[in-house]
């Protein structure tokens, strides 16, 4: 379904674009152009021109680390050695723009850790149109949080990304055990037999 920026949804919504940040993109694509950041840029644009908010949560473990995890927590320690997510650099290039709000995230959920639902709360927002890298780690803790939250969490396919295909497309398969209504920017070309 594609995403509706006129719907009745959007007086309560908030555009959130989860890690597109420097290091999210050095790790996956390098020095490669992404049409990821293109297709982001397209949504956010998009998603100005309804007057609602945009906030940007990146993850940040602190320039000397204090917000790491212990060794136990399999999808962040690795990270540490790399001298990665030291800040929460948005990515070059990403439509950013003054008003635009950003959180520091010291783990996969842009909750965890952060005064996002707080300040989500107070401007009155209670559904979520998300996007962000990778679906397996920030979409699937955040979208977990928020759904549990009781957001309507509404998900724009075409501006997530995991390196795991087939692990992305299983978490949209199953609408995320039944958590979120999907959206995409684009038609979705029909596959003809």
């Amino acid at each position: 379904m594609l995403v509706d920026f006129q719907g009745s949804y959007i007086e309560r919504a908030a555009l959130v674009i989860m890690h597109y940040q420097a290091d999210v993109f050095a790790i996956l694509f390098g020095e490669e152009p992404s049409p990821l950041l293109d297709r982001c840029n397209t949504l956010i644009r998009r998603w100005r021109a309804t007057g609602r908010p945009v906030l940007f949560p990146n993850f940040s473990l602190g320039e000397a680390y204090e917000h790491a995890p212990p060794a136990s927590n399999r999808q962040i320690s690795p990270y540490i050695s790399s001298g990665h997510f030291r800040t929460g650099r948005p990515v070059a290039g990403l439509a950013i723009e003054p008003g635009d709000l950003f959180y520091a995230c010291p783990r996969a959920s842009v909750f965890h850790g952060t005064s996002l639902d707080a300040d989500l709360r107070t401007r009155g927002v209670s559904t979520l149109v998300m996007a962000g890298i990778s679906t397996t780690g920030v979409v699937l803790s955040s979208v977990t949080w928020a759904s549990d939250a009781d957001y309507d969490v509404r998900l724009v396919e075409d501006c997530c990304y995991d390196p795991d295909q087939e692990a992305h497309d299983a978490l949209f398969r199953s609408g995320f055990g039944g958590r979120v209504q999907a959206h995409t920017l684009q038609e979705k070309p029909c596959l003809t037999m």
